[in-house]
């Protein structure tokens, strides 16, 4: 695919008939040269057609929006996996050890002292996870980037801490007040009611 100037086209093809024609135009020009070929094709001349700059940077945007709602999709979709598997993590790890949570208490364990266990240990799972996603971050970014930039030559890459910074006081306000739910349903009952259940 190339261009050439019509005097050019006319000498090497043997005919007059121009039909692919290629120009510039100044910046202040663009705007009306743009609206009086959208007339012309559209009403003088239905079956000639125009590309331009306004055009190729509209189908760029559209491919651009394409890619924003894709991934902002896609991003929301794994961001709401990962907290319920987080909120699932910790209300299973509670769940599945009631009994020792009973006979802790059984031996002299206050319930304050057990609230601030399982706070701490929900805090843990949160800065856990917030440490595993930035390491994932650091070391795939990189990856992604070079398998996308030989796919679209216009990507470019940045790297931001922006989604594991807002994530992280979500996690962190799950991992407190998941376990302090989990331990008022769980307290309703006496110690000695939790550990005859057990049993059970």
């Amino acid at each position: 695919e190339f261009i050439m100037n019509d005097q050019t086209f006319i000498q090497d093809t043997g005919t007059d008939s121009v039909m692919y024609y290629a120009f510039d135009t100044t910046d202040e020009a663009n705007a009306a040269m743009e609206s009086f070929l959208a007339d012309y094709t559209e009403n003088v001349n239905p079956q000639f057609d125009y590309e331009s700059k306004s055009t190729y940077a509209a189908e760029f945007e559209g491919m651009r929006s394409m890619f924003l709602l894709l991934g902002g999709a896609l991003s929301g979709i794994v961001g709401l996996v990962g907290v319920l598997n987080f909120f699932n993590a910790i209300l299973t790890g509670i769940i599945t050890r009631k009994r020792e949570m009973a006979v802790l208490q059984s031996i002299g364990m206050t319930g304050k002292q057990l609230k601030t266990m399982l706070v701490c240990e929900g805090l843990l799972y949160a800065l856990s996870s917030v440490l595993l996603s930035l390491v994932l971050a650091v070391v795939l970014g990189p990856l992604a980037f070079s398998a996308l930039q030989s796919m679209f030559w216009f990507f470019t890459y940045r790297f931001t801490l922006a989604p594991i910074l807002a994530v992280a006081p979500v996690f962190a306000l799950l991992g407190a007040l998941v376990p302090l739910a989990v331990y008022r349903s769980i307290s309703k009952h006496t110690v000695v009611e939790r550990l005859r259940e057990s049993d059970n």
